[in-house]
């Protein structure tokens, strides 16, 4: 081809860089792989703010407002990841969660 010849050329088709992405031999992903895997979920009432002289002042009987208030919902945290609110509830002589809202993906 001589200098300064332009040579029509097709553009990738998709296919053809999801082969060159994807390395060959790879299956999708079984979720039942993860069914016993095992996660921390954390409920998160509240937090208070406070100087460390006051935090060394606690001692039992002590009472911390938090800055939560009665009619606010928990947050709910999978593995650091904040996931859900809801409200607490009394499961027989435990506490538990009612969800009252699933967080949106980012």
């Amino acid at each position: 081809m001589p200098v300064g010849a332009i040579r029509a050329v097709d553009p990738p088709k998709p296919e053809d860089a999801k082969a060159k992405t994807e390395p060959p031999g790879l299956a999708p992903i079984n979720s039942e792989l993860f069914r016993g895997v095992r996660v921390s979920l954390e409920a998160r009432l509240g937090q208070a703010v406070m100087t460390v002289e006051e935090m060394m002042a606690l001692k039992s009987g002590s009472i911390v407002t938090l800055e939560t208030r009665l009619v606010d919902h928990l947050e709910l945290y999978l593995n650091g990841t904040l996931i859900a609110r809801g409200e607490v509830v009394a499961v027989g002589d435990k506490y538990g969660v009612r969800i009252v809202d699933i967080a949106s993906p980012s």
